[in-house]
């Protein structure tokens, strides 16, 4: 991502999160529609820190607002009076009206990916927010009340809408505004209690994700285009809110229903999933790149420094195998290196090496090898202590990858036939990460690729399944040529001396 990038999707994000026109429709397809490959997580911390930028944009305009609210609430509970004066009793609509998007967001956040990750189904959700603007403007009351004389019950109802949002495409602001004119609010005081009621959300989803925001490596990678665009989100989103305001006293929402119609129709009907597309042009640029994960990047950098094509290659990392392959398919990179092969057929797949998925323990285990039906048993969780394998008697402790991972799925391929680990497991999204955990925990044991278990934790022998031994392939969309292809035909002729710890030449 560039600095000029980030800048355009701060400028989307900052108009577009308080229009009613959905912020997270047009964070999908202005990068889809421009060409632009970014890996999901990527897009996930920039929307998050792009929301954020929205989120000091509303605190900022509304301040003496809300200072007022929260100076009221904290008199109204010292004096046990909690709904005397209307700052007070609008601070616990807005607690109120918190509710449902609460409930409903939390368990919704894989589903919030997994749209990231479809653009079509983006703009048919921007067609319901026209659908339901549209409603608004031809059912909605013709009597109109102001913010100060919002009931509880309506707090609820316009809550209730704001739910919808957590849904890409279905605009925040759009259906809250809605929610607010059908509960016989004017627009302008609708449009005010929506930009009210949406900083609780948005500082709660901050929290919920600022584990994974601040330790996703991506973030420090690109910070300073992701600043950028956080401060121009900040910026326009101030403007956007006082042009909105002043607009809504004596207009109605039509113009932004016909635009999400006209938005959602186009993206809809002219397709968008890069898998159904065709594989894009891409422009020849100075250097071929090769995307890497974790798990391959040390061996491909070291494999590039070392090749004649170092001055003509260049590594793009990204945080999963999945993400990899998506970027292959949209032309973000030219070929990626992962650790199995793909079983889609349109992917062209060259060997490389081999590589091992390794089972560690803490170093004071006292068990130096299991059988696979005792492995079984570990992760299953019918096997709950390490004395039942003839060690000291210490509780076992389960850490496995994070669901998707392919160090993930083929040891429950190996070991579990495909079945779940045992839900007490934790989950880890980095090699890196659970080794650091299980070398810490006594008891522990979990997995991962040989070049990364050190002399920190101690490598279990397993019998009766032969080693994990994993391909390490180079995918592409199409056939590779230039250095690319000579890259690969010299990377398959090293011999063990060449390759990075943890890896072997083909036979």
């Amino acid at each position: 991502m560039t600095v000029l990038q980030a800048i355009l999707l701060g400028i989307v994000q900052g108009i577009t999160e308080f229009l009613p026109i959905s912020s997270s429709a047009h964070l999908v397809l202005v990068p889809h529609w421009l060409g632009w490959s970014l890996d999901t997580h990527l897009e996930f911390t920039v929307d998050i820190l792009l929301h954020l930028g929205t989120l000091v944009a509303v605190i900022t305009y509304f301040w003496q607002d809300i200072k007022a609210i929260i100076l009221s609430l904290l008199v109204g509970l010292w004096n046990r009076k909690p709904l005397e004066g209307d700052n007070a009793k609008l601070g616990w609509l807005i607690v109120i009206a918190t509710i449902p998007a609460g409930v409903i967001g939390v368990g919704l956040k894989g589903f919030y990916l997994e749209m990231l990750d479809n653009p079509r189904g983006v703009a048919v959700l921007l067609l319901v927010t026209a659908l339901v603007i549209i409603a608004s403007e031809l059912y909605s009351p013709k009597i109109r009340t102001n913010i100060k004389d919002i009931r509880w019950f309506d707090a609820l109802i316009i809550g209730c809408f704001q739910a919808l949002a957590i849904l890409p495409g279905i605009s925040r602001s759009g259906v809250t505004i809605v929610g607010g004119i059908l509960r016989k609010l004017t627009r302008e005081s609708a449009a005010k209690f929506s930009f009210m009621m949406a900083i609780p959300v948005m500082v709660g989803a901050g929290l919920v994700a600022g584990i994974e925001l601040f330790t996703n490596q991506l973030l420090w990678q690109y910070w300073p285009a992701i600043l950028a665009g956080f401060f121009t989100a900040l910026l326009v989103g101030i403007v956007s809110i006082h042009w909105l305001l002043r607009y809504l006293r004596n207009h109605s929402l039509w113009p932004f229903a016909y635009y999400c119609l006209l938005l959602g129709l186009v993206g809809t009907l002219l397709g968008c999933s890069p898998a159904t597309t065709p594989a894009p042009i891409i422009t020849k640029e100075p250097l071929s790149t090769v995307g890497v994960t974790s798990a391959t990047s040390e061996f491909v950098t070291n494999l590039i420094t070392t090749s004649p094509y170092s001055d003509n290659l260049q590594t793009q990392l990204y945080s999963s195998d999945r993400q990899l392959i998506k970027a292959v398919y949209s032309g973000g990179v030219e070929s990626g290196v992962v650790l199995y092969s793909p079983d889609d057929l349109n992917l062209f797949s060259i060997p490389l090496a081999f590589t091992v998925l390794q089972v560690i323990v803490h170093p004071d285990s006292d068990i130096d090898e299991l059988s696979i039906d005792n492995l079984r048993s570990v992760f299953e969780g019918s096997t709950l202590d390490w004395e039942e394998f003839g060690g000291e008697s210490e509780p076992i402790k389960l850490a496995v990858r994070e669901k998707g991972d392919s160090a993930r799925t083929i040891f429950e391929f190996i070991v579990l036939s495909n079945v779940a680990p045992s839900p007490v497991a934790r989950v880890f999204a980095g090699d890196d990460l659970m080794v650091e955990y299980v070398s810490k925990t006594k008891g522990s044991i979990g997995y991962s690729w040989q070049s990364f278990a050190n002399s920190d934790v101690k490598s279990l022998e397993i019998t009766g399944s032969g080693l994990f031994s994993v391909p390490v392939y180079a995918v592409s969309y199409k056939e590779s040529s230039g250095v690319l292809r000579d890259w690969f035909a010299w990377v398959q002729q090293r011999t063990r001396s060449d390759l990075s710890d943890g890896f072997i030449p083909i036979p």
